[in-house]
């Protein structure tokens, strides 16, 4: 995998939430800098030329990874590499901060996470070892964790964000529907309905298309999260609402591109499939994510899915935000008193 390592200095940015009806938020950062780095990018305070040995370079290879289920290579980061003389104060507002320690006083390798320690919202984690070769073998032992400690952190900011502002017509017309509640970008405001059946978009003028889908079917067993059964689910249901201008355009899953693994998210179980999508008789195509999981009280399988229609850019963050999006999904199955 080929590295992509940004060095660069952050630029200063300054977030701050509000709700959905305009309104800021009430609660008070415990730091008082709000943090400024743009979003999956990740400070690494190393040596850099102990990042450029070969002990470095496994390090950032598993840090430079790629985003399963893009229709071209992306890191899963961009990186930003710099001396540990050098963290300073400008450094410091990055939401995301590597550093690596390398010393005899640590008796093996590891990792310790902390939240928070110079700006707001902010992970810091320290990775340690002895030496070089215990902390290769920790890195290459405890790269799917080392990945998703920092992408599920970026992915809590996003959701956090949408919980305050969203689009106000999607959040009616799934709890309409359904009796949840979901939060997804404001942008996505074209709502179109079906049979147990919703699917909103961003303006489909521009090639920037963010688009969200919801429907539920009948849970049978624990056959119906196979895999193949959530793709075949997807087909059947997306051929009859998400269709292209011309007859017999129709959006369809590219098969071989499909990878999926097993969450949870707030108690519940959730599949997950990632992948491409692609209109049949057109050109168009994209990524996209869906989630599974079972309303218990309905006996139902709720899926929701983010797919992105972005052609000749880069589709990292999109896709990422429209999973933060999924995540916002509350069922409500208490019946409302009268």
């Amino acid at each position: 995998m080929k590295r992509i390592i940004f060095i660069a200095l952050a630029s200063l940015l300054l977030f701050s939430g509000c709700s959905s009806n305009g309104n800021k938020g009430k609660g008070t950062p415990k730091i008082h800098k709000n943090t400024g780095s743009a979003p999956y990018e990740l400070l690494v305070v190393a040596n850099k030329e102990w990042v450029k040995s070969i002990y470095g370079e496994e390090l950032m290879d598993v840090l430079s990874t790629e985003v399963p289920g893009l229709p071209q290579v992306e890191p899963n980061f961009g990186i930003v590499n710099i001396n540990p003389e050098g963290f300073s104060s400008t450094f410091k507002v990055y939401a995301n901060i590597l550093k690596v320690d390398i010393g005899r006083q640590y008796p093996k390798a590891g990792i310790q996470v902390a939240k928070d320690l110079y700006a707001h919202p902010q992970t810091v984690a320290t990775l340690y070892a002895p030496d070089n070769i215990s902390l290769v073998e920790y890195v290459k032992s405890h790269s799917d964790e080392l990945i998703n400690l920092f992408v599920e952190e970026e992915l809590n900011r996003e959701k956090s964000f949408l919980e305050k502002i969203n689009s106000g017509k999607v959040y009616t017309a799934v709890k309409n529907m359904f009796g949840y509640t979901i939060c997804v970008p404001q942008e996505i405001n074209a709502v179109k309905k079906g049979d147990k059946f919703i699917w909103a978009s961003s303006d489909t003028e521009t090639s920037n298309n963010k688009n969200f889908c919801i429907y539920t079917v009948p849970y049978n067993s624990v056959d119906d999260f196979k895999k193949e059964h959530l793709i075949f689910l997807r087909d059947s249901v997306l051929c009859q609402y998400v269709l292209g201008d011309k007859e017999g355009q129709y959006v369809a899953t590219d098969a071989r591109s499909v990878t999926e693994r097993e969450l949870t998210i707030d108690g519940h179980y959730v599949k997950e499939i990632r992948g491409l999508w692609e209109m049949e008789g057109d050109m168009m195509g994209g990524p996209f994510v869906e989630y599974a999981q079972v309303d218990t009280v309905k006996n139902l399988i709720v899926i929701t899915e983010g797919f992105v229609y972005a052609p000749e850019k880069r589709k990292r963050d999109l896709i990422r935000e429209l999973e933060s999006s999924l995540r916002t999904l509350k069922m409500n199955p208490k019946p409302q008193k009268q």
